[in-house]
């Protein structure tokens, strides 16, 4: 004390870095916390979810091609299958949007979004609809179609296609660095000739003044749609949208110097309608257009805000725009373009406007471009952006040869740079799916609610953060306060890639929740491989603090590696080949693997070493982690309060005036749990004597059983049998006589006894029994899957087909009512006396409402179509319901309950024309043409058939609906599975051997398949959310067998060689004797061939002389090598006896698989926790819960059942090999050596 004193002065200089360590610490965790805090609420904010959340538009499109001849029928004539992949380049051009497309019968589409991804139905009908394609026009000159000549008052116009045939995003070197371009692949001289020349024919440098323009009427839809595309509050973006866009070009539309066409093409452009209801409620459209002021509800931001929700524009921009291959024929009379276009005028009425289609894209395109460009300053930049990216392709001069200008032609392509990577990609994507003549026409769109509902999503949102506070509290008490920052870590690595989320413009869905505990669970397994280190070094090996935490750095940075090197390359794998929400779990993980290294690697690293050097822990090792050596021994409660109650005295031992009475209370207390834990030890050991005492009993009982059945058997008749049974007996003795087995190891020598190696042969023999019924299972779930797949058909949800939509609109729903109305229930059949309260109810509504609004007819037959809507609904409710409308009752084929949905809306657009007419569609979740044919029944009675001839204003078709984007992502999922293989196998060889590779290949190939077998087999449904959790399936494999076998590394690595050469004496013996043995071989037959050279050239011998010798040599050579394969054949024999006696590889294997198998049930644990919790919260999309607790089951066991013992297998042989090699080259080198020596000699 007196020492501390006089040093004061000097102890209180030292407290500056102490002080710095603290602060530091406080900073880096406050920092943490705080970007939790922010990301989340940044992510909150921005949050967009997916479909199941929070629903999703179905969206009907006909698919017409320009390039086929029109069908007879009325029906679109473009390729249902070929148009998919070109509207998903359309609207998925990066393949991070969660579009679904499917086909509906050959010439239709099903195209379903999130909600959440488009501002409103309008503005998804814009996005699909574009079919402005692509146009060349001349900035220089009034941004004229350069496609288009004048000549004789006649137009001339060739289709992009004969300028070019694709594009293709690219780089090029500019000032020294790479700059992003597009890559156009010219059609022969066509674009050649637009640019400018000198006199004659020959080139020039001036440039040609190009701005290539893609789907015009896709913006000139954003430029109206602008207060749906820019973000903040709603009065906001419309106070935005009019001091931006209505008002400025207001101010064009009344100016006199602006002419009549361009007057009329903006009123109609911003012409809609709205709801509004009368004094006495009664609602009714009213329709204006932006342009006229005169308006009230029009007239400034106020007043559209109030009628905004129900604001709809009526004009579709595609009549403003021609198709970019369009040609002079198209505009020539009849063509596609002879007629005018009709608009609406301030009398909301649709008149001609005395222009073709070419003369309003002439006057309207300039006008607006130019406006866009005179108000970037004062337009929103992520808007613009947006304008720049998908409609702006490019705009800047064209050389023939490369010079200062942003575009050249280089060989047979049109270069042009573009700002961006991003911009390159997309506006290839959009060029060349606008070049194929597609043009989509949404016939209806409904806005379907999600599969989850609120109170559903708020229930899995509270399980899920009990699962994040349980972790946290076991992070806590195992680890103490290191835990407790390795969690803080762990959730700020989570908080940012959510947050990431909202860079890329991604949905949140069920992909978001398993990618997030993936990373977790990945987080904390590196943390807890790095503490568990630590405190065996600390704990056991009584190492210093810092020294253990150093020694577990460099021992485990290497795992950590692995791990992230295993979520990295199959998100890699999947970011580059697949596409949709697969795409989006890849993003999520590949951004999580990134934060990963940056906060659990580096951050981490540095925190934890500032903790370990403070002051905090120094003295306080119960701070560090708790001791859980006691744990081994059994007895966890007991040991713990043994352990707790030793520190407690030992704290109270160290204090200057230390509580005597209370220690003697804890050391009776501790002297009381010693002597209850050792009477429990005591009884433990009196058991396990038994078993012992039982096990050689039971090894006695079977060498006797097997003597006397030697005994009875004939030494002549059954000697083989007889040697299996001595065989047999000699392994029973030699387990129960051998009391010790030598294992060398760097410290020492180990004794093995025979109770602990009966425990490894009894653990390897469970091993192996288990692999043995694991495969046996797994190819009957195969087997059952492909059987019941084909009897019963595969189960789907909404995502992936397998259902039947039927779409009646028009007249038709007055026919349905009619039908409904006509029902007499006669038979008074009680079964149906639902139905008709339902029907009579609903007639009765529809009745009233008629009454109070005679003068409304749309909302009469809006009111009609919602009635028929639900009466449907409610028919369907029931099998017996429709069939006793279809009188199919007694019928041996009767309709079954299936799963169905009904909508309708207004406005439906067939062959391209759009109509006031409402529509309904059925869908059902079947394709059985027997029950569908039941249905069609049921609307036949209504007066509804397909063989009615289909027009405008009333029609019936039925669509099957197929997978298209679906089967898209399975095809991509087995490519990525196999490039996944490939881009680990270099990693993989380099870190391990090519024995780990081989194992781990098994279990990534069939635990996918495997998974899909017990999804088909148990009839879940197959969509998206499965196919999500049997990606995740592929990644708990890759991450599970890098942990696994990182342990099975470390353990063969303590031996060093001259310990493997003890265990693997006796096999590298047969092993070298084999090789001698052909080695020997091989110089007997090669001294034999040069004698008989000799002898043929020495003795001249003739040619059959010669001849007769060579045979001789062959037949002796033939016999040499018989002999040989003989040798090698006993030899393997006696590999596998003496094979079978070496525990070393044993050992290994038990005790992989215990670490394995701990491993794995905390990781199975989590994850089927989390499958279980969404089954229970979310029993709407239970598909994916129960799919992710089967994936990973399965991934597990076919880790720990099938790789790890596969791996044993090769690793012993590549073990015994490797050795016997290095053995038997080192012998020919002292062989060499005796040769030189001896010729000295001589």
């Amino acid at each position: 004390m007196i020492k501390l004193n006089i040093n004061e002065k000097n102890i209180s200089k030292k407290q500056k870095k102490p002080f710095l360590k603290s602060f530091s610490i406080l900073l880096i965790i406050c920092s943490l916390v705080l970007g939790i805090f922010f990301s989340s609420l940044k992510f909150s904010e921005n949050i967009k979810l997916g479909s199941d959340f929070k629903g999703y538009y179905s969206a009907l499109v006909s698919v017409d091609n320009l390039n086929e001849e029109n069908n007879t029928n009325g029906q679109p004539n473009g390729n249902s299958k070929e148009g998919a992949r070109a509207l998903n380049e359309r609207l998925n051009p990066m393949g991070n949007n969660q579009i679904i497309i499917e086909q509906a019968g050959n010439n239709f589409l099903k195209v379903l979004s999130p909600v959440d991804a488009y501002p409103n139905e309008t503005v998804f009908k814009n996005q699909i609809q574009k079919n402005g394609g692509i146009v060349l026009l001349d900035s220089k000159n009034n941004y004229s179609d350069l496609q288009i000549t004048n000549e004789a008052n006649a137009i001339s116009r060739k289709g992009i296609n004969d300028f070019f045939t694709g594009a293709k995003s690219t780089s090029v070197t500019s000032s020294s660095q790479k700059t992003p371009a597009i890559s156009y692949s010219l059609n022969g001289d066509a674009f050649k000739s637009l640019l400018p020349t000198a006199e004659g024919t020959s080139p020039t440098q001036d440039a040609l003044n190009l701005f290539i323009l893609l789907d015009a009427d896709g913006f000139y839809n954003d430029v109206r749609n602008y207060y749906n595309l820019i973000s903040g509050e709603k009065d906001q973006r419309i106070e935005d949208f009019f001091n931006n866009i209505v008002l400025p070009l207001r101010e064009i539309y009344n100016n006199t110097s602006t002419s009549e066409t361009v007057r009329r093409v903006l009123f109609d452009l911003f012409y809609g309608s709205w709801d509004v209801s009368t004094s006495v409620g009664v609602p009714y459209k009213a329709y204006g257009s932006l342009m006229d002021s005169s308006n009230l509800s029009l007239r400034d931001a106020n007043g559209f805000a109030q009628i905004s929700d129900s604001f709809n524009y009526l004009s579709e921009t595609s009549k403003y725009v021609y198709d970019s291959n369009a040609v002079t024929k198209d505009f020539e009379a009849g063509g596609r373009y002879s007629r005018n276009v009709n608009l609406w005028n301030s009398s909301n009425i649709l008149s001609d406007s005395g222009k073709k289609v070419n003369e309003i894209f002439a006057e309207l395109n300039p006008v607006l471009i130019k406006f866009i460009k005179d108000r970037q300053a004062s337009l929103n930049e992520n808007y613009l952006t947006m304008l720049r990216t998908n409609y702006f392709l490019f705009d800047g001069g064209v050389t023939e040869q490369k010079s200062g200008y942003a575009g050249y032609i280089e060989g047979n392509n049109l270069i042009t740079q573009v700002e961006s990577y991003t911009k390159a990609e997309i506006g290839a994507s959009l060029f060349n799916a606008a070049g194929k003549g597609f043009i989509f026409t949404v016939n209806s769109v409904a806005t379907l609610d999600g599969t989850v509902t609120n109170l559903m999503l708020w229930f899995g949102l509270i399980f899920l953060l009990i699962i994040a506070l349980a972790l946290m509290t076991y992070m806590t008490f195992f680890y103490r306060i290191l835990g407790l920052f390795s969690m803080i870590i762990t959730l700020s690595i989570i908080g940012l890639t959510l947050l990431s989320m909202t860079w890329f413009n991604l949905t949140v869905g069920p992909e978001t929740i398993i990618s997030s505990f993936i990373l977790i669970a990945l987080n904390i397994e590196i943390f807890s491989t790095l503490f568990e280190n630590m405190k065996e070094s600390f704990y056991l090996k009584q190492r210093g603090l810092k020294t253990s935490f150093n020694i577990s750095i460099k021992e485990n940075i290497g795992l950590a590696a692995d791990l992230v090197v295993a979520l990295l390359v199959p998100a890699m794998c999947m970011f580059w080949i697949t596409s949709n929400a697969i795409r989006s779990m890849a993003i999520v993980l590949a951004m999580g693997s990134f934060f990963t290294v940056l906060f659990t690697i580096l951050i981490a690293f540095i925190l934890f070493k500032t903790v370990i050097n403070s002051q905090w822990i120094a003295n306080r090792s119960y701070l560090f982690a708790l001791n859980t050596d006691f744990a081994s021994q059994g007895k966890f409660i007991l040991n713990y309060k043994i352990s707790k109650t030793e520190a407690k005295i030992k704290k109270l031992e160290s204090k200057e005036n230390s509580n005597v009475s209370l220690i003697k209370t804890l050391e009776d207390k501790l002297k009381t749990l010693k002597d209850k834990l050792t009477l429990i030890n005591k009884k433990e050991l009196e058991k396990q004597d038994k078993k012992q005492l039982l096990a050689k009993d039971k090894l006695n009982q079977k060498i006797e059983k097997l003597n006397k059945k030697i005994q009875s058997l004939d030494e002549n008749k059954k000697a083989n049998k007889i040697q299996k049974l001595n065989f047999k007996i000699n392994e029973l003795v030699f387990i129960r006589d051998d009391k010790t087995q030598s294992i060398i190891e760097e410290e020492g020598q180990i004794l093995t006894n025979t109770n602990e190696k009966l425990k490894i042969k009894t653990i390897e023999k469970n091993i192996k029994n288990g692999s043995k019924m694991i495969s046996i299972f797994g190819v009957i779930m195969l087997f059952l899957s492909v059987l019941l797949g084909l009897v019963f058909g595969l189960r789907f949800d909404y995502t992936f087909g397998g259902r039947t939509d039927y779409t009646l609109w028009g007249d038709n729903i007055t026919n349905a009512y009619n039908g409904m109305t006509a029902e007499t229930f006669e038979d008074r059949d009680p079964r149906t006396a639902g139905l008709e309260d339902e029907r009579d109810r609903l007639v009765a509504e529809l009745n009233e409402f008629i009454g109070q609004n005679q003068n409304q007819r749309d909302a009469i037959e809006k009111k009609r179509t919602e009635v028929v809507h639900e009466y449907i609904y409610y028919v369907f409710s029931d099998e017996y319901y429709v069939n006793y409308l279809t009188n199919n009752l007694n019928s041996n084929r009767q309709y079954k309950n299936h799963k169905y949905s009904v909508s309708y809306g207004d406005s439906f657009v067939y062959n391209g024309s759009s109509s006031n007419q409402n529509w309904i569609t059925i869908t059902v979740y079947t394709q059985d043409l027997r029950q569908s044919a039941i249905i069609k029944q049921l609307f036949t009675s209504w007066n509804i058939s397909k063989q009615e001839e289909i027009t405008e204003t009333s029609g019936f078709i039925t669509k099957a609906i197929r997978p298209a984007t679906m089967m898209w992502t399975l095809t991509q999922i087995a490519i990525t599975i196999a490039v996944v293989i490939l881009a680990l196998l270099i990693y993989i060889l380099i870190r391990f051997k090519w024995t780990y590779y081989i194992a781990m290949v098994v279990s990534i190939v069939l635990a996918p398949l495997i998974t899909v077998a017990f999804i088909t087999t148990l009839q879940i449904p197959l969509g998206n959310s499965s196919i999500i959790a049997i990606v995740s399936s592929i990644v708990f494999a890759v991450t599970a067998l890098f942990i696994v076998f990182g342990k099975a590394r470390s353990l063969v690595a303590s031996k060093d060689e001259k310990s493997m050469i003890e265990f693997f004496k006796k096999e590298i013996e047969i092993v070298y004797d084999t090789k001698t043995i052909k080695r020997q071989m091989n110089d007997e037959l090669f001294d034999l061939k040069n004698q008989m050279r000799l002898n043929i050239r020495t003795n001249k011998l003739t040619k059959d002389e010669s001849k007769k010798l060579k045979l001789e040599f062959k037949e002796i050579k033939h016999n040499k090598k018989i002999e040989y394969k003989k040798v090698k054949k006993e030899n393997k024999i006696k590999i596998n006896r003496v094979g079978k006696q070496n525990n070393y590889l044993s050992e290994v294997l038990v005790k992989t698989f215990k670490f394995g198998f701990v491993r794995c049930s905390l990781l199975v644990g989590l994850y089927a926790l989390v499958g279980a919790l969404m089954v229970v919260s979310m029993p709407t999309i239970s598909a994916f819960g129960l799919s992710i607790i089967i994936g990973t089951v399965v991934t597990s066991l076919l880790v720990l059942f099938i790789s790890l013992p596969l791996w044993v297998v090769f690793e012993q042989i590549r073990i015994r090999n490797n050795l016997a090699r290095k053995r038997f080259i080192n012998g020919l080198y002292v062989s060499n050596e005796e040769q030189i020596i001896e010729g000295i000699n001589d």
